[in-house]
């Protein structure tokens, strides 16, 4: 696998095999109904063509897992990292044993891929007949299921079957693909306000302070769900005081999910939030941090764990409000 030295030195064609993310399926003649008291979004309007993003709570509302949510055939697939799945999924499994429904992570037979560029959009056409055109839409068949990604629009996300998973590795290895590291998709995604959680940050955050609102994954209308009451009193209360912001430090720096990031004051430096995702190329560090909603553009921000390298965050693509 390749790691560039920035996001701007990117081939045209590539993949990036998603060895750090898994996919839990839930079957069952009570998936919807179980899912929707589960879910941040509403689960019984998910179509077979749409993806939403979603997020897991426990009762005090605050995030087991962050996940992309689509359908395949039966079943309802969630793609989320490996650092939180364990946790999400035994939430999922612990509550699923009132309802009936079939709870399991599909590692070991559904293989995840993010793609871009037209030679992997060609081979998408062949084995779905077509492309998702907007973004969040999704195709399925027997092979799996693409998501075209809102940000970045441009990529594709394959959850493949192990035949083919295995036909799409080959037709790599045929045609020469650049095939980069995982962190060039974390790289990606924190540079488009893409939130996650893993690690020293699950179940540490309510979705509105990374953002999960402006991603249109919080449907405040939608009736309960574990979580719902601590989520809407956040929006309609005000009380919301933290969101995501995104930083990219032109150096490789070791950065961790969880680290300390500290504000610069008039007097001196202080805590300023907390690492939720990172990703480190060879010339540039990503990082994505929940720090207080009402942070200046221009407030020069640190890694206390490297404090001669100082930054401001960078524009998000999408409104907070």
């Amino acid at each position: 696998m390749v790691t560039p030295e920035t996001l701007d030195s990117l081939a045209a064609d590539y993949v990036i095999p998603l060895t750090h993310y898994t996919v839990l399926s839930i079957a069952g003649e009570q998936r919807d109904d179980y899912l929707q008291g589960q879910l941040t979004v509403n689960v019984k309007k998910l179509d077979e063509q749409t993806a939403r993003h979603a997020a897991h709570c426990d009762f005090k509302g605050k995030t087991w897992s962050l996940s992309s949510v689509y359908r395949w055939h039966d079943e309802i697939w969630l793609t989320m990292p490996k650092g939180c799945a364990e946790s999400s999924l035994g939430q999922l499994k612990k509550y699923g044993v009132f309802s009936k429904v079939e709870i399991n992570d599909r590692a070991d037979d559904v293989t995840l891929f993010a793609v871009s560029g037209d030679k992997t959009a060609q081979w998408v056409i062949d084995v779905f007949g077509a492309l998702p055109d907007a973004g969040l839409s999704t195709l399925q068949n027997d092979a799996g299921v693409v998501v075209r990604q809102d940000f970045p629009s441009d990529q594709l996300l394959l959850a493949l079957h192990t035949d083919a998973a295995a036909q799409f590795q080959q037709w790599m290895s045929d045609n020469s693909v650049t095939e980069y590291a995982p962190d060039v998709y974390e790289a990606l995604a924190i540079k488009h306000g893409i939130a996650d959680v893993s690690g020293a940050v699950v179940n540490e955050f309510v979705p509105q302070m990374m953002n999960v609102q402006a991603l249109n994954g919080i449907d405040f209308n939608k009736g309960c769900y574990m979580g719902q009451e601590v989520v809407a009193r956040t929006r309609y209360l005000g009380k919301n005081k933290r969101a995501g912001y995104v930083f990219c430090i032109p150096q490789a720096v070791d950065v961790n999910v969880g680290d300390t990031v500290e504000k610069e004051l008039e007097n001196g430096w202080r805590r300023g939030g907390t690492v939720i995702r990172k990703a480190q190329l060879k010339e540039q560090t990503w990082f994505m941090a929940v720090l207080p909603n009402d942070t200046e553009s221009s407030t020069q921000h640190r890694l206390a764990s490297s404090p001669e390298l100082q930054s401001c965050f960078t524009a998000l693509p999408y409104n907070l409000e």
